[in-house]
């Protein structure tokens, strides 16, 4: 039976090979792209072929889903998602347009695409193959919000290869980096970096089909970017703090201790309750200003009276972070006081169930507050010089960083998002600490709300446990903390044995799930 085969971002670089060679092949093609047809020379894009859609847009899946329908398409054997966009430069200095546009194309749409069209890959049964980076791996300074939506789109992938196993193959494939156009349109020196010694987008695709037809859970593609995956995933300890050296020296040390008899000022995003109210608890009580900021305008009211009873300097800004609105409100708010000292990035939500089965616009709304929020604020704060030269981050993932989440997939996403940023951070700021937080199940609200069984409540950590082991690890300037005992063997394992881990993640969450 031919074969049908969706690609994105097939008007170029990697995806228009990989469009030629599954023709040469005799595959029935679903071409997707921004361009107009009639721009396009190559006899491939047809009106039975080409589907234009402009992937940084919100209706894009649902032009896709018009042109299936009309093709009388009713199964996919591939899903390509190939279709990607980036930024390079300083991480302050990209515009919340680009970051949106970026996490739209490279995750979002994705995400989206998946959803919408797994009936379709069930009827074949198909496979659907992410296209990710060996960027996923390292840490990625002078592109952190690349770097984070590529490592978000394989931690998506990795939650949804346990999910759909034995239904719908998952894969993800790793390039490294290719001669295509996306250089020059970054604006890209070939001073910084000479990207015509890259190897060709045809040499790669040919490589990616080779992949995708061996199977696999995850690819790394040619013998140097599989060295580039082993050492940024095993060897960070050596490797990131060789880099924030590096940094450093390129910057000079002038501005250490510039900043170092001002106030201490901490905000913390999810203040309200749960982890971050133990977290304003314990930095409270160390003589740091708090600003706390929720959505929830009762409950904030209720810890800051908590917090003053304490002798705490706190106010709160209610705001909701999953809208623009919300954004711009707390960067309005923190530009009448000085510079932050701290900001930590604990506001989260998640969406829990089968992936294909939940509501898309929750599972955006994870996305929006719990990945695009962190960025958004971040890069703001850099620009209006809210944050001090010195001033720390910290970053709440989690502990599915190591073992999947099956049943939260979009959450597992963010989480490895927000990771790889707060790493990439680490480089990019060598002179403002960042520390990346990886928590296993807590006792709070959140953690309740979410489980599909709450019988071993007792042994999640309590939130004011790991708030005072959070505070110790900054006080320290660890970068990577995996608070508990327990949760450290449990990611200890992850690492080592990772398909073990996450068939233990399946039996123990997802397959407690109603359906």
């Amino acid at each position: 039976m031919t074969q049908t085969v969706l690609i994105t971002g097939a008007t170029s670089g990697i995806g228009l090979e990989l469009a030629r060679l599954y023709a040469a092949r005799g595959a029935r093609l679903v071409l997707v792209g921004r361009r107009p047809l009639a721009s396009l020379s190559d006899p491939l894009f047809t009106l039975q072929t080409y589907c234009q859609a402009d992937l940084a847009q919100p209706d894009c899946a649902r032009q896709v889903a018009t042109f299936l329908a009309q093709a009388q398409i009713t199964r996919l054997d591939r899903l390509i998602h190939n279709a990607g966009t980036g930024y390079y430069g300083d991480f302050a200095r990209q515009t919340a347009a680009s970051l949106d546009e970026l996490l739209t194309v490279n995750l979002l749409t994705p995400i989206r695409l998946t959803h919408l069209l797994q009936p379709y890959l069930a009827a074949a049964p198909g496979q659907v193959i992410f296209v990710s980076s060996v960027a996923a791996a390292m840490p990625t300074p002078e592109y952190a919000a690349y770097g984070a939506s590529k490592a978000a789109l394989e931690g998506f992938a990795r939650s949804l290869q346990v999910e759909w196993q034995g239904q719908i193959r998952v894969q993800i494939v790793r390039p490294g980096a290719t001669r295509t156009a996306m250089h020059a349109k970054l604006g890209i020196s070939r001073e910084t970096m000479d990207w015509e010694k890259f190897p060709p987008a045809d040499k790669v695709a040919a490589q990616i089909i080779r992949a995708i037809d061996r199977g696999g859970t995850a690819v790394t593609i040619g013998p140097g970017n599989q060295a580039l995956n082993r050492i940024g995933r095993s060897g960070r300890f050596l490797l990131d703090p060789l880099l924030r050296r590096k940094a450093a020296a390129q910057l000079g040390q002038s501005r250490r201790d510039d900043w170092a008899n001002r106030p201490t000022i901490c905000a913390i995003t999810g203040a309200a309750d749960g982890i971050g109210l133990a977290l304003a608890r314990r930095f409270a009580q160390a003589g740091w200003a708090i600003i706390g900021i929720d959505v929830d305008e009762a409950r904030a009211a209720v810890a800051a009276a908590e917090l003053q009873a304490l002798g705490a300097d706190v106010k709160f800004i209610v705001a909701d972070l999953s809208h623009d609105a919300g954004l711009a409100l707390v960067v309005d708010k923190l530009r009448d006081g000085p510079p932050l000292d701290l900001v930590i990035h604990n506001a989260g939500i998640s969406a829990a169930g089968y992936f294909e089965q939940l509501d898309l616009a929750g599972q955006e709304k994870v996305i929006a507050v719990n990945l695009r929020a962190p960025l958004q604020l971040t890069a703001a704060l850099g620009q209006q010089e809210l944050l001090a030269p010195t001033a720390g981050l910290i970053f709440l993932s989690s502990l599915s960083h190591y073992v999947s989440y099956p049943g939260a997939a979009v959450y597992a996403a963010t989480k490895d998002g927000l990771a790889h940023y707060g790493r990439s951070l680490q480089i990019a700021r060598p002179f403002g600490h960042s520390l990346v937080v990886f928590p296993g199940p807590t006792r709070t609200a959140h953690a309740r709300r979410y489980s599909p069984d709450n019988s071993r409540e007792h042994t999640r950590m309590p939130p004011e446990k790991l708030a005072a082991a959070i505070f110790q690890a900054y006080q320290r300037r660890r970068a990577r903390l995996v608070p508990g005992l327990g949760n450290q063997l449990v990611a200890f394992g992850g690492h080592l044995v990772p398909r073990l881990l996450e068939q233990i993640m399946r039996r123990a969450i997802f397959d407690k799930l109603e359906k």
